[in-house]
């Protein structure tokens, strides 16, 4: 039996923690299938012929005998797969799906439920699998050991216009935060506070950097409507408390004031922020339950166990 992933070859990353978890549950099974070329032959022959590149992935997945295939993001090349119900979409983040893109799946999930009616009026019936949340992998996502002292409060992720302003409220109200991300350079508080800025770091080192601070800031890019990103259930597997911008849906996940805290508008933002700083062993508290709910609901194996259920029934196995 084979199961294949198609996915982005992410250094790390969501490709990482889905073939980490099939593994797992079907050892020697499954095969990864890059959409981009890794190897050094397989760059210059997509810098020869791009076309002819995507051409021969959609045929060597069309040409495989396989149980299940897990399909992660959508790509234009994919409406010349073959129709089958053992085909499986998972979309991340927003929607952009046109008439027939869908037509080679059997089931299509999204990770952010305020996309639905975009998806569902693309879909046929009965070929909507559900949302499907992001989750973590305890594996990678852990507590990391530290005995020094702790900073406050440190931020992983991207630079987005949206965020711009809560972090600009956190210098202004006297804390220096560590911001860890990439295209912070065009930004203006980079200029101001050049020492609080370090550039993205591989998945491998986020452990560190949160074990070193007493607080995780998760602040939405624009792009997520409901629900909310892979950080906030990272955040739990590292044992970080957490303070987290809402999202609608968001507490189907994480119970809020008991697992995490979560803010609306900046003003609310730094009274959690306080509040957690103030108050070590409430913060501790919280971010043990909600490790413990993450390890308990939301692994990647949980995961696969939902993508799989309508194709290959998975007893999920505690890693």
């Amino acid at each position: 039996m084979k199961i294949l992933l198609v996915a982005k070859p992410w250094k790390g990353g969501l490709g990482r923690y889905y073939f980490a978890a099939l593994q797992a549950l079907f050892p020697g099974e499954v095969e990864w299938i890059a959409t981009r070329p890794c190897s050094l032959k397989e760059r210059i022959a997509f810098r020869c012929d791009p076309q002819g590149w995507r051409r021969a992935l959609i045929r060597r997945i069309n040409e495989s005998d396989y149980a299940a295939a897990i399909f992660i993001s959508h790509r234009k090349e994919f409406r010349d797969l073959k129709p089958r119900a053992n085909n499986i979409l998972y979309l991340i983040d927003d929607v952009h799906l046109m008439p027939g893109d869908a037509a080679p799946f059997g089931r299509v999930f999204l990770s952010d439920p305020g996309y639905e009616p975009e998806l569902l009026a693309v879909l046929q019936p009965g070929q909507y699998g559900g949302v499907l949340p992001f989750a973590f992998d305890p594996a990678l996502h852990c507590p990391a050991p530290f005995a020094g002292t702790k900073r406050d409060i440190c931020f992983i992720g991207n630079r987005d216009a949206k965020r711009d302003p809560y972090l600009a409220s956190l210098f202004a109200q006297g804390y220096r935060p560590l911001i860890v991300g990439n295209y912070f350079m065009k930004s203006r508080l980079f200029w101001y506070y050049p020492l609080s800025f370090r550039l993205a770091v591989a998945n491998d080192g986020m452990g560190m950097i949160y074990a070193r601070h007493k607080i995780s800031l998760n602040i939405h890019a624009r792009v997520v409507r409901q629900g909310t990103n892979m950080r906030t259930f990272e955040c739990a597997g590292y044992g970080i408390p957490q303070v987290v911008e809402y999202r609608e849906g968001i507490e189907k996940y994480f119970e809020p004031d008991q697992e995490i805290l979560f803010y609306r508008d900046e003003a609310e933002m730094l009274a959690q922020i306080r509040f957690l700083l103030e108050d070590s062993s409430r913060a501790a508290l919280m971010a043990e339950k909600a490790r413990h709910r993450a390890l308990a609901e939301h692994t990647y194996r949980h995961r696969v166990q939902t993508l799989l259920r309508d194709i290959l029934p998975v007893r999920y196995k505690a890693p």
